[in-house]
């Protein structure tokens, strides 16, 4: 056991990804004398995140964020703690798989249709989703310019499209539902170029200013983003809008045999609202809380992927 020491972390280590586990591991550790161990099977703590998870955080105000909640903890949490694997980033459904397969993590946040492609492994539990503007769902919106004349999505036919998500996100999963329902074949062949980024502005003004044909994009990003800028709204307008998708979740190792210490997993996310420094964390990632999981959020995921349960 020694003291968790920033530094090392500042050389070569993201710190937007750092302090999320620090906030974790506070939460879990408020009521432990120093000494105390997690669980009699874990010796280590380590939270795994899909790099969907911070698609469209800017890094200045993540490290703001950092520094917020870092400073609350010194002050508050003024005792040693255990040390930790460092944080696993997955890129892809591959990667995330890996991982759950080496079952060395106790938490794992992802968007729900990775889980989907994942949960035959039966290895996660669900505990937790993102909840965000009074609802635990999103839609995305299929844009282009007014002047356009563009009317329907066949109308977008070896046209440009610019997609704000890493691919293989519900994003991509939509505009692939979109085609099939339409029977206008696939994406590689229907457009003339896909190109996926990850800053909503970088998404919506090519659009704006009629350097690309259309663009799919989250409906609180583009209301962030009209709001700042008022006369993009007037500019846009939305071909197609999607159901509501489930937003994010978090999800824990099933087979932690300590019963008390998922109970304070789940605990310490369900309350994350709760603590004037952890809603920064929150902000940041453009969620107003977690709130428990139920099965029938991901119904509008399954139906965009083309599954049953």
């Amino acid at each position: 056991m020694t003291k968790f020491d920033l530094s090392k972390y500042h050389q070569g280590k993201s710190i937007k990804h750092i302090f999320i586990y620090l906030l974790l591991f506070s939460c879990l550790n408020s009521d432990s004398s120093p000494g105390q161990q997690l669980a009699d099977d874990v010796n280590y703590f380590q939270v795994g995140f899909s790099a969907n998870v911070f698609r469209g955080v800017y890094e200045n105000d993540a490290t703001a964020a950092a520094k917020v909640l870092t400073e609350f903890l010194l002050k508050h949490y003024n005792r040693d703690y255990y040390e930790v694997e460092p944080p696993a980033i997955f890129n892809d459904i591959n990667e995330l798989r890996n991982i759950i397969k080496k079952q060395e993590f106790e938490v794992l946040v992802m968007h729900p249709s990775e889980f989907i492609q994942v949960k035959d492994l039966e290895l996660l539990e669900p505990i937790a989703v993102s909840w965000r503007s009074g609802s635990p769902f999103d839609s995305y919106y299929l844009l282009v310019h007014k002047d356009s004349k563009l009317q329907g999505l066949k109308d977008l036919k070896a046209q440009s499209i610019l997609i704000c998500s890493l691919e293989g996100n519900k994003a991509e999963l939509w505009l692939d539902h979109l085609l099939k329902q339409k029977k206008l074949g696939s994406k590689e062949r229907f457009f003339s170029s896909i190109e996926f980024l990850d800053k909503p502005l970088s998404i919506i003004l090519p659009v704006f200013f009629k350097k690309a044909s259309a663009c799919i994009v989250d409906e609180s990003l583009y209301n962030t983003v009209s709001e700042l800028n008022p006369q993009i709204r007037s500019e846009l307008i939305a071909l197609e809008i999607s159901r509501p998708l489930a937003i994010g979740m978090v999800t824990i190792r099933k087979n932690i045999s300590d019963l008390k210490l998922k109970d304070q997993i789940k605990e310490a996310f369900l309350t994350l609202h709760n603590y004037e420094e952890a809603r920064q964390y929150l902000t940041v990632f453009r969620i107003g809380k977690v709130i428990e999981f139920k099965e029938e959020y991901l119904n509008s995921t399954y139906e965009i992927m083309g599954l049953t349960k």
